[in-house]
């Protein structure tokens, strides 16, 4: 997991780009009806947009709510896997509840059928965002995360080499 401010923000652009191409390409397809060239272009016309909301959203409003959330359900002898279990559940739990509102308004949607619709596209974005998050969002970041963490610390060794040859 993210170690310091630039890891935590590169591990959660990097988290938030995924799962906003990927959800937004799927909401797109069901919108306009199959996946096509026409989805895969308003898809990333759409996508820039999406991840900022998405990012902002997630870094300062979910993400301390389940910062909280986490503290009352993980103990810090708990396993890695079920921190990570609990906070994917948290926090696709929470951006799907408001990503789904935002995503209808964004699609040009009116509140009425958003809300008319809500229990029909929320479960479906839950599912898929869940899924989308433990399968590949999840592991890409944290690989990205590590090879950037390796990085840093083969750095700080040659680093620390040039120092002792200086002496």
């Amino acid at each position: 997991m993210p170690t310091n401010k630039k890891e935590d923000i590169i591990f959660g652009i990097c988290m938030c780009a995924i799962m906003v191409f990927f959800m937004g390409l799927l909401n797109i397809c069901i919108h306009l009806g199959g996946f096509n060239l026409n989805s895969i272009k308003t898809t990333f016309i759409a996508f820039p947009v999406t991840l900022v909301i998405a990012y902002i959203l997630e870094t300062f409003i979910i993400g301390k709510i389940n910062h909280i959330l986490l503290e009352k359900f993980v103990k810090e002898t708990d396993s890695k896997n079920s921190y990570i279990l609990f906070n994917c559940f948290f926090i696709v739990t929470m951006m799907s509840l408001v990503m789904t509102i935002i995503g209808g308004l964004l699609g040009g949607d009116n509140l009425t059928t958003i809300f008319t619709e809500f229990f029909i596209r929320w479960p479906r974005n839950f599912c898929a965002a869940f899924f989308l998050n433990i399968l590949v969002a999840g592991p890409i970041s944290r690989f990205v995360l590590r090879v950037m963490q390796n990085h840093s610390k083969v750095n700080l060794v040659k680093q620390e080499i040039n120092e002792n040859e200086t002496i």
